[in-house]
């Protein structure tokens, strides 16, 4: 499912076929929409198109262009209608020097009464930023000192600096379809800079329509075409992200949709099993301390799934480049569902990759890895850090200062058994990635490879 998070439904634009064209994006997978107010009246459409459609949802503000038409009983009437049902965020507000059809005192001014209104009634903002970016950061700064702004920046048009700026400040980030253009590759290479966990998808209808219908009528149903652009970009398939910026837009905008547990969860052509929460790390970076969700997974259990339940959520195998253990937590604490998972999947043919902190030895007080061979093809290790005190510091390890040491024994065992192995390090500032490379290829001898630390999954 995708969300199209940025379209003006109410525009005449659709007035002679609203229908059709929504219509036409839940055909497509669109399954939400959210209709945005530019104008006080254009808000009034977009609430009114909110409670006849089920799939559209919708916010109110007045655009920066018309910023002098706003005066205390606009205001006022837009507090009302954000206080309705199914009104999910304040916008189109913030400031637009590119034209500058309201004077830019007065942009500021009413961008600020906006961000106001937003925090009283604990919406998130849907910003517009045109060559206005010192006086745009500037305002959210001293509106929401020391803590982070619940919005997203929407047709993301600056430049590297903005971008990282915006990330800092905690907003997601979304590209219409311009970004399919093919003079667009500055956008496309800045795309790619954000992290999809905050990325969002629009279209910004009936504007900026893609590539292929370059010069016609923008609309929802195109969003799918973002989607596959920038599933070209991050590597993953168009599914994915499909899913991750449904999660994020649900996040943000509290759209309501269930997101249930995930047992058995596919990225890219790869299928992963989540069997456990717990770990016996508790790493300063782990995305446990901020989320529930990988990749626009749930992976937040309501128990621990028995080897039966892995295998039925499964649901067949068939066409995965590989089966792997890698779900919230350390699977190697559930070495005996482990190696029964595995051996129903060898037993069907497939690859199979274990993920793991490399603690199993010390969890077990044995070695495990002869118990793995013929079950699991690779090991994935997360040594992380170059030394023993940097790994006691990062990843604050249950079993104490020797476990750097055993977790290197434990990638020697699983090599003498004839398993393959990969070390992997993160790019944080902690890690000398020299070093690490040198402790997996020279002194192990198994493949090394490096993770970023704001990418999961």
């Amino acid at each position: 499912m995708f969300i199209d998070t940025h379209c003006h439904l109410d525009f005449k634009d659709f007035d002679a076929d609203r229908d059709e064209v929504i219509n036409r994006a839940r055909g497509a997978g669109v399954g939400g929409m959210i209709s945005v107010g530019s104008s006080l009246e254009g808000s009034r459409r977009c609430v009114q198109l909110a409670q006849r459609y089920d799939c559209i949802v919708a916010s109110v503000g007045v655009h920066p262009h018309d910023a002098q038409t706003v005066d205390i009983l606009c205001l006022k009437e837009l507090e009302e209608l954000a206080s309705r049902d199914k009104v999910v965020a304040i916008g189109e507000v913030g400031l637009d020097y590119y034209r500058t059809l309201s004077p830019r005192d007065t942009q500021k001014k009413i961008f600020r009464n906006f961000l106001s209104l937003a925090q009283k009634l604990d919406l998130p903002l849907i910003l517009h930023d045109r060559d206005a970016h010192e006086d745009m950061l500037a305002i959210l700064r001293e509106e929401f000192p020391g803590k982070g702004v619940r919005g997203v920046m929407h047709c993301f048009s600056g430049d590297e600096t903005l971008l990282r700026q915006c990330l800092d400040l905690g907003l997601n980030v979304s590209f219409t379809t311009n970004l399919t253009f093919k003079n667009a590759q500055r956008l496309r290479d800045l795309a790619k800079q954000v992290p999809i966990e905050k990325l969002l998808l629009e279209t910004d209808a009936p504007f900026l329509a893609p590539q292929a219908h370059r010069g016609a009528r923008n609309e929802p149903a195109y969003v799918t075409y973002l989607a596959e652009e920038l599933s070209r970009l991050y590597g993953l398939s168009a599914e994915d992200v499909g899913r991750v910026t449904t999660h994020n837009a649900n996040a943000l905008f509290k759209l309501g949709i269930a997101e249930p547990q995930s047992i058995a969860y596919r990225i890219r052509n790869s299928l992963y099993l989540n069997i456990t929460n717990r770990c016996t790390n508790e790493c300063s970076f782990c995305v446990r301390t901020f989320s529930d969700f990988v990749k626009g997974h749930n992976l937040k259990l309501a128990h621990e799934p028995s080897a039966a339940e892995v295998c039925e959520a499964m649901n067949g195998i068939e066409g995965y480049d590989e089966i792997v253990f890698c779900g919230y937590g350390e699977p190697t604490l559930r070495l005996d569902v482990v190696k029964e998972i595995a051996r129903y999947v060898k037993d069907k043919g497939a690859k199979t990759r274990l993920v793991t902190n490399g603690h199993g030895n010390l969890i077990h007080k044995r070695p495990i890895a002869p118990e793995l061979v013929g079950l699991v093809d690779t090991v994935s290790v997360s040594l992380n850090v170059d030394t023993a005190d940097k790994y006691n510091a990062v990843c604050r390890p249950a079993f104490g200062k020797d476990t750097f040491e055993e977790i290197q024994r434990f990638m020697r065992d699983c090599k003498a058994s004839g398993i393959a192995v990969e070390m992997t390090c993160l790019d944080i500032p902690e890690a000398d990635i020299e070093r690490c490379r040198s402790i997996a290829e020279r002194a192990l001898g198994v493949d090394f490879r490096v993770r970023a630390h704001n990418v999961v999954g």
